[in-house]
């Protein structure tokens, strides 16, 4: 199937898109839920290999994601720049979620790290594949930015609604499993292939059907450290990156931690399925509201908005977080304050790579694409090593019902206050995101010049106003 010459997406491709973000919003969010508790509770390896494990995932992703970046951009076949990696990951996806979460026994830990250790390093270099060319190919889907920007709305819905699937069911199973009402094997039905399956098939769909129509720079990219950074020169692309990072560490710390907190912080015991149900439920809920205000609004302003209720909240669940009635009112008000950081930086996406190119005539959808998914990935990959030193480190025990109040205060004062700290700084790095809607329409307006060739018959008028327009992006 050949790209399409023509600018605007065909009936149905944006449904078809959007579906593949299933994996993109629902994967992420369960592993942050459940691989580091499938690893401490499930097969009992020990917290610090836990954390090894994951650290060293991170430490290949510094290097794959801005690799599979700088490849995307060089590829050119019939197919295009990224749909032969999505199709290739979509069907490798199955195989690696089930030797992900296969239920290995024995005492033997230092075979438990290794198989778990390689396992992990294979799963995120089929991620790495998926993420950073479906994240590249976002940018890429239409030359209309409007019709863009909608497929990216309707991405963000099926990734919202996969999250709340993929936290509130993992966290259901874990339930049935500690409560006996499943075994080992029925667990690993469920989550090693039945997950594994519902991730792939969209991903494949979309690489089938879904066409890239904004041509790539003919100018061809190398592996090195100058090209991987290049990206961050661009200004509005350096605030998204933080604001995303941000946003994607508060998620995380919290998906990491709230089935220890549910079950050994909250009195009476609480349950990790109401948790993640009340802040994906106003997630859900706020959606509607954060789309309405997407067309009238500055992006970075939904994000902002809400962040300082969200702080306040955590400070309460610090305090008073031990009673589970209030833990849950916390838990409101901090999703509320965070529902539009969460919904909103994805939209942002496709004009920084826009305010990109314009500055230096290069489409480095790849390369954006990379740094964003490495943030993603190596902040899981960071909180839940995070996580697995402080449960080793106070005194966490997998074998006991009750753990010692060093560790539940170490579970609730780490899900607290390193959420607060990543909000301010998302909120810090809002504040300086400078596109507005006046200048995405103006950078969409001298690209058209600058594609074309025509930037010579610009009027001094409009000459001097597209360097200050390239001056307030750099």
């Amino acid at each position: 199937m050949k790209n399409s010459s023509v600018g605007t997406m065909k009936k149905g491709e944006k449904l078809f898109f959007a579906l593949a973000d299933f994996y993109g919003g629902g994967g992420q969010a369960l592993i942050g839920v459940l691989y580091l508790v499938f690893l401490t509770d499930f097969i009992k390896l020990n917290p610090v290999f836990a954390g090894i494990v994951v650290l060293i995932s991170e430490i290949f992703d510094a290097i794959s994601d801005p690799l599979m970046g700088v490849i995307g951009d060089n590829t050119k076949t019939r197919m295009g720049r990224r749909r032969p990696y999505i199709l290739i990951g979509g069907c490798l996806l199955v195989v690696a979620f089930g030797l992900i979460f296969f239920p290995i026994a024995g005492d033997n830990q230092i075979f438990k790290f290794v198989y778990c250790a390689v396992t992990y390093l294979f799963y995120n270099a089929i991620s790495t594949m998926i993420s950073v060319s479906y994240s590249s190919m976002s940018a890429e889907i239409s030359r209309v930015s409007e019709e863009r920007d909608a497929a990216n709305v309707l991405r963000l819905v099926v990734s919202t609604a996969s999250a709340a699937v993929c936290t509130l069911l993992p966290s259901l199973v874990i339930d049935a499993y500690n409560s006996g009402k499943i075994d080992i094997t029925t667990f690993y039905l469920i989550v090693g292939i039945g997950f594994g399956i519902l991730f792939a098939l969209p991903v494949i769909l979309c690489a089938i059907f879904v066409e890239e129509r904004v041509e790539a720079s003919t100018e061809k990219s190398k592996f090195s450290l100058k090209e991987v950074i290049e990206p961050l020169y661009n200004r509005p692309f350096r605030n998204l990156v933080g604001m995303y990072l941000g946003q994607a560490l508060c998620m995380d710390v919290f998906s990491a931690g709230v089935v220890y907190f549910a079950k050994y912080v909250t009195n009476p015991k609480g349950s990790s399925t109401v948790f993640l149900g009340i802040f994906i439920a106003v997630q859900l809920l706020a959606f509607p509201i954060i789309n309405k205000l997407i067309k009238t609004e500055n992006v970075n302003r939904i994000y902002s908005f809400g962040l300082p209720l969200s702080v306040v909240a955590l400070v309460a669940l610090a305090i008073f977080g031990s009673n589970l009635y209030v833990a849950y009112a916390c838990v409101f008000f901090v999703a509320v304050g965070f529902a539009g950081a969460q919904l909103t930086s994805w939209i942002m996406f496709p004009h920084t790579v826009d305010a990109g190119e314009l500055l230096t005539g290069k489409r480095q959808s790849g390369g954006c694409s990379a740094i964003m998914t490495f943030t993603r990935k190596s902040s899981s990959a960071l909180v839940i090593f995070l996580f697995s030193l402080v449960l080793e480190f106070t005194g966490y025990n997998a074998d006991l019902e009750v753990q010692p109040v060093s560790a539940q205060n170490g579970i609730k004062y780490v899900m607290a206050f390193t959420c607060i700290i990543f909000m301010i700084f998302g909120w810090f790095m809002a504040r300086r995101y400078v596109l507005t809607k006046e200048k995405n329409a103006n950078i969409e307006r001298y690209l058209a010049y600058q594609r074309e060739g025509r930037l010579d018959q610009l009027s001094d008028e409009e000459a001097a106003e597209l360097d200050t327009l390239k001056e307030s992006l750099r």
